[in-house]
């Protein structure tokens, strides 16, 4: 079956994972031993490699400094997506997933697409993607990859924007309202700020007094859309 990217009458909420920290391993650490040893474990050229924490810390931490808690965590992506496409939104098809990366490059998630649970797998999926910037192939895609920056893909879903974030207005998540059709934005990494000059959002809130994991604000958020505008239909 050929997937649309122009979606069905649903009003919905469009869910931006940004500046995500997933990535090709850079080209100044595809010399790192770390590196070398991974790819040959894996059998894969080092720029061919996802940027991981996991198997690349030393690399990161030799390059990087302070800035190296923060680089290689495709975990993070692969936690919100399984959370975000096998939500209750999703199956009732008020769901649309997006990843944006810290590179300005743009992944579209069809609402279909099942990722794998295992990690590795998950690992191995992104690689495809990055090399072939679609799968299963480029006439059906369940993913999509695409240069673009975080301020154009909003523009381009022309929804009312909410970014969450530690710095924002706190509100109660049970008391936070959402038009049907939205655009929220989640930060894609473990710590800090986001890269994105992030002017050209209507709002900035924060759930909680504690800091949080994008996996868990995207379950927060698609529980709050649920309840406001899919179980009272």
């Amino acid at each position: 079956m050929k997937l649309l990217w122009v979606w069905g009458p649903y009003l919905m909420i469009n869910l931006v994972l940004a500046d995500a920290e997933l990535e090709l391993v850079p080209q100044e650490l595809q010399g790192h031993p770390a590196v070398v040893k991974h790819a040959r474990t894996r059998k894969k050229k080092p720029s061919n490699l996802i940027l991981d924490s996991t198997y690349h810390h030393q690399a990161i931490r030799s390059r990087y400094g302070a800035e190296a808690e923060r680089r290689g965590r495709p975990d993070i992506v692969h936690f919100f997506l399984m959370n975000a496409q096998e939500s209750i939104a999703n199956l009732h098809g008020s769901l649309r997933v997006y990843v944006h990366t810290r590179n300005n490059e743009v992944i579209y998630v069809a609402p279909e697409a099942r990722l794998p649970k295992s990690y590795p797998r998950f690992i191995g999926l992104m690689e495809n993607l990055f090399h072939n910037r679609s799968v299963p192939n480029e006439s059906a895609p369940l993913l999509k990859i695409e240069k673009k920056s975080l301020s154009a893909l909003v523009s381009e879903l022309g929804a009312p924007t909410m970014l969450l974030s530690e710095f924002g207005r706190r509100v109660n998540i049970n008391e936070l309202s959402m038009p049907e059709e939205s655009t929220v934005i989640i930060g894609g990494f473990p710590r800090g700020d986001f890269l994105t000059n992030m002017s050209f959002v209507n709002e900035i809130v924060a759930i909680s007094d504690s800091t949080l994991m994008a996996w868990v604000v995207a379950f927060e958020i698609i529980a709050r859309y649920e309840a406001l505008h899919i179980f009272k239909r």
